[in-house]
């Protein structure tokens, strides 16, 4: 064992040397023939218990079997409609944010999944466009929408007059942020 490692230390010191130069080379050699001494002790030791790592290893795979075992896992696929009803469901839980001891409800309109599920047909009637409609023509039906029903040309109108045209407003303005993405 010991010679092993007097020749694996040598062989790296005249490497060194060679690449290093004598002076490093000196410095570093007990370094180097503690380190061979550890790899050539672990090496010895591996080879004369080999056969009883061996032996542990074939009991090991004959009590597992001729072959290990495998999980079986089963996947199910899922259909858009699916994750509709998830989201339908489960969107309308109360989620909340308790800071200042408030408890802020999030609907299922207001969640990040409702574009994708919401049936956005009401918004095409309610700016008057197909629903094949380009962005250019839901913007020029929003617009000119929003100056026939804005506020501010009914704050001299009576209460009821100004409430319809209020309503009215905020209806077209949601079916345009539906509807229009830059």
């Amino acid at each position: 064992m010991i010679e092993i490692a007097v020749v694996l230390t040598m062989l790296i010191f005249f490497i060194l040397m060679i690449l290093l130069g004598v002076n490093s080379s000196i410095r570093a050699l007990p370094a180097i023939f503690m380190f061979m001494l550890l790899i050539s002790l672990f090496g010895v030791i591996v080879v004369k218990l080999f056969p009883i790592i061996l032996i542990i290893l074939i009991i090991g795979y004959i009590r597992r079997g001729n072959s290990p075992k495998r999980k079986t896992y089963y996947y199910r696929t899922y259909t858009q409609k699916d994750f509709e009803d998830l989201f339908r469901n489960y969107g309308n839980q109360n989620y909340g944010n308790y800071s200042s001891g408030n408890y802020q409800k999030r609907s299922y309109e207001n969640s990040q999944y409702s574009n994708y599920f919401e049936d956005k047909s009401r918004y095409y009637e309610i700016l008057g466009v197909s629903k094949n409609a380009t962005q250019e023509e839901i913007k020029k039906a929003y617009r000119d929408l929003a100056k026939k029903h804005h506020p501010d040309r009914y704050a001299n109108a009576d209460e009821a007059t100004r409430a319809t045209h209020e309503k009215k407003f905020k209806e077209i303005n949601e079916a345009y942020e539906k509807l229009y993405t830059n």
